[in-house]
């Protein structure tokens, strides 16, 4: 879109650059655009070290010509994606993330599987309806493989390989607000040059529930059986009991073993659960303490 007053370029059809707004009357201008527009580098992010390079890109591109540094001196944030790529050395990724949507929360969020034909991964949801707040630990192997714009450059045989094993944890800071709370400014290259670990924070702030006995070993115990065979197996006061007498927990755990129609278990469970609400003692949580670790790196 073009007007006097202002410039509006998008669906550019440009991997990693979503538009572009040139507001002449507020002297601005809006870049959105992701680290797919550092080509053959998109697994190093954006970053203190790639930043200059991504903006060569766009300016390469001949839609808009600016000067890099000054444009980096100048530039703030108003909205952000905070990522990192971890390896976990899981078999199989499913059981992982069957595992991590059962973690116990220090906050109330709505958990669901990040899971269709391209991906898989877990997306935890805050109920707040006044701001956004959205966690995601994904399978990138996966994604990459069903990028379509991907496969079209020459470039794709070396992302596809740089991400192998990759898992994304990723953060949505999507008001002002939220990235001061982490960077204590906007301005790109502070937030660029920051030690501050968003992710690490968040992640260590959802899971510090101070009960967090929640026996995740159980998942890994019976991958691969069915809720029904499980409830034959340990009964439904055990399933109780290792999902922490936590209600949420109980139904999620169910719906991780059960395909269709998972409800219809939830009808003896709730009986028992209103019998059996008292507490539980510890046991290992130690995926926790992993992605921690990982994230700290």
């Amino acid at each position: 879109m073009i007007t006097e007053d202002s410039f509006t370029f998008n669906k550019l059809g440009v991997r990693g650059l979503k538009s572009i707004k040139i507001d002449n009357l507020a002297k601005n201008t809006i870049l959105d655009f992701s680290s797919k527009i550092l080509r053959a580098d998109y697994v190093e992010g954006i970053n203190k070290n790639t930043i200059s390079q991504a903006i060569d890109n766009i300016n390469d591109l001949g839609l808009i010509k600016l000067d890099t540094n000054k444009f980096i001196d100048s530039a703030k944030f108003l909205s952000l994606d905070v990522t990192d790529n971890i390896k976990l050395g899981y078999e199989t990724n499913e059981l992982f993330y069957t595992t991590l949507a059962n973690v116990p929360l220090a906050q109330k969020y709505d958990i669901s599987y990040y899971k269709s034909k391209s991906n898989l991964g877990v997306v935890w949801s805050g109920k707040q309806k006044t701001l956004k707040d959205r966690f995601i630990f994904y399978d990138k192997t996966k994604e990459i493989k069903k990028d379509k714009t991907l496969f079209s450059t020459d470039y794709s045989n070396k992302i596809t390989n740089d991400f192998i094993g990759v898992n994304r944890i990723e953060q949505n800071l999507t008001s002002l607000a939220q990235i001061r709370a982490y960077y204590k400014t906007t301005n790109l290259t502070d937030v660029l040059q920051s030690d501050t670990k968003a992710n690490l924070i968040k992640f260590t702030k959802m899971t510090s529930k101070s009960d967090n006995n929640f026996d995740l070993r159980l998942f890994e115990h019976y991958q691969g059986m069915s809720y029904k065979a499980i409830r034959i197996s340990i009964g439904e006061v055990e399933i109780i009991k290792r999902c922490n007498y936590d209600w949420s927990r109980i139904e999620l755990f169910v719906k991780s073993f059960c395909d269709k129609n998972y409800r219809r278990y939830l009808v003896s469970l709730r009986d028992e659960y209103q019998r059996l609400n008292k507490a539980l003692g510890k046991t290992d949580v130690g995926i926790i303490e992993q992605i921690k670790q990982l994230l700290s790196a």
